[in-house]
């Protein structure tokens, strides 16, 4: 694993259910609360990787971890997942349903002296419907991290066969 400093930053806030700017997904508890049981059926369980249950162990939710000035590239993530149809929100009369690609990679976050279990959670630029990030941004579902807020820096450790971050 390579170590690598980031700030926490907001985001849209869809995956945790809490958007003001896209509220589609608020009443189901946000995006990873939907996607979470279509990874299980893909062979990544996130109740088991993270050791109890959504909203007790880990979170329904992203933290945003800004890399400025560095960029991500995807590489070969431990787990690639394609044609995933967690919701129909994206459909659009006449078009065929949306899907989805996956990649995401066990990962670490070290804050306040403390390290938990995350994942780097990338939805695959090339199919996905909204909510762009910059190259810059990398998203991360993570064990709770108490007491972590917007504008912290943090570590962030990944393996660098899944990502390339660079200058």
């Amino acid at each position: 694993m390579l170590r690598i400093e980031a700030t926490i930053k907001q985001g849209y806030r869809v995956g945790s259910g809490t958007s003001a700017v896209d509220p589609r997904f608020n009443e189901d508890g946000g995006t990873i609360r939907l996607q979470s049981p279509e990874f299980k059926k893909r062979g990544l369980d996130c109740d088991a990787y993270f050791g109890g249950k959504i909203d007790e162990a880990w979170v329904c939710g992203t933290l945003g971890c800004d890399l400025t000035p560095r960029t991500v590239t995807i590489l070969k993530p431990e787990y690639h997942f394609t044609g995933v149809r967690w919701t129909d929100k994206h459909d659009k009369p006449g078009e065929p349903p949306v899907t989805e690609n996956f990649f995401l990679s066990p990962a670490q976050i070290e804050f306040g002296g403390n390290s938990y279990k995350a994942l780097l959670y990338i939805p695959d630029p090339a199919t996905k419907p909204g909510h762009f990030h910059p190259p810059t941004t990398l998203e991360v579902i993570a064990q709770k991290v108490p007491d972590i807020a917007y504008g912290d820096r943090a570590a962030l450790f990944y393996n660098p066969g899944a990502v390339q971050i660079s200058e």
